[in-house]
């Protein structure tokens, strides 16, 4: 792949960048060079193309490919060993007129299976979806979403993009891809666990929730409720509560029916909080334990964990005029309901025939 320059030639340009004269760049073939973050964290970007781009002469074959590869381990420049570090799933590619890129490498759940031959196009399109509005967002560009059957296992992805070189260094666009990679894989997890919430708001990347479909833990809401909605908002805090899994809702994302896509729909302003919680509290009772409300870049995240089973069922306040009215509602699948007449009666009648004394 290389021509017109060696491999030693481009390891000189990048060791002109180090501090110390320790070999903390490895080559690892003629076009892919292996460092420790610590070490090349700082180099501005346009230094490194510089340096990788010193005596090449480019040829029209090559044209598909890039020149060189840099890839690098977390490992302090002390501790970083070509051969023995970890390399981070993120590589910064030079190309042969000068442009960037960053490509990173994730990999899919197994959520309805992740081989590429049974469900590959529906991940491509979720991870698509999702990396190219972070992208724009992250002042990045996707170029591609692929799986490489001839490098990779079935379930391990691939995306680049296309990044800005202006006043960035090596450490910048490594954490971007990092901020990639974590929301790509969020984005694939199908959702259905506790730990993804978790991961979220920990990683404060939004736009990793546009690859979960509503389901019986999960729900997504546009806007902050009003009117109306805010009964129907109330309803889904109460249906988690009453459920063993609890649950969480999305305030600021938009998913048309029967659709796959969907799009972040942000919150302006920072009463939302106050608001939730508000309705949460006139309408649900009791309070369930723990709840929490959280702002995560452009949306809210409303989490209701697991209740104690003797505190449930939690119950739903209704508006009826002149009267404390309260409903028992629940989560079937993806929609939230009210517990029929029938289903209650029969529940307050075992309650009370449990509580008499026997004959």
């Amino acid at each position: 792949m290389m021509t017109g320059t060696t491999a030693g030639a481009i390891k000189a340009g990048i060791e002109r960048f180090q501090l110390a004269d320790r070999p903390d760049v490895a080559v690892l073939y003629p076009d892919v060079c292996f460092a420790s973050i610590e070490a090349v964290g700082e180099v501005t970007i346009s230094l490194l193309v510089d340096s990788v781009l010193t005596g090449w002469h480019p040829e029209a074959q090559l044209a598909p490919f890039p020149v060189a590869l840099l890839v690098v381990s977390r490992d302090s420049a002390a501790q970083f060993h070509p051969e023995l570090s970890n390399r981070d799933p993120v590589e910064i590619q030079v190309w042969a007129d000068g442009r960037v890129t960053v490509e990173v490498e994730f990999q899919g759940s197994d959520f309805q299976g992740s081989d590429v031959e049974t469900v590959g196009e529906q991940w491509r399109s979720t991870a698509r979806d999702v990396l190219a509005e972070w992208a724009r967002e992250s002042g990045a560009e996707l170029v591609s979403v692929f799986n490489d059957r001839s490098r990779s296992l079935p379930d391990v992805w691939n995306a680049t993009f296309a990044v800005p070189t202006e006043d960035r260094t090596v450490r910048d666009l490594v954490e971007l891809g990092t901020r990639a990679l974590r929301t790509a894989e969020l984005s694939m997890t199908g959702w259905g666990a506790e730990q993804d919430v978790r991961r979220l708001l920990a990683d404060g990347d939004a736009h990793a929730v546009l690859g979960w479909p509503p389901s019986a833990v999960l729900e997504l809401r546009a806007a902050l409720p009003e009117g109306a909605g805010e009964l129907g908002f109330a309803a889904d805090v109460c249906a988690f509560a009453n459920g063993v899994r609890g649950g969480t809702i999305i305030v600021g994302v938009a998913r048309e029916p029967d659709d796959q896509r969907a799009r972040l729909t942000p919150i302006d302003g920072d009463e939302g909080p106050g608001l939730l919680r508000r309705i949460i509290e006139e309408r649900v009772f009791p309070v369930p334990e723990r709840l929490s409300v959280h702002q995560v870049g452009s949306i809210l995240v409303v989490r209701v964990p697991p209740q104690d089973r003797l505190v449930r069922p939690f119950l739903l306040r209704v508006a009826v005029p002149g009267l404390e009215a309260f409903a028992v509602v629940e989560r079937y699948g993806v929609e939230t309901r009210a517990r029929s007449a029938a289903a209650l009666h029969t529940a307050l009648a075992a309650g009370a025939a449990a509580l008499l004394p026997g004959d």
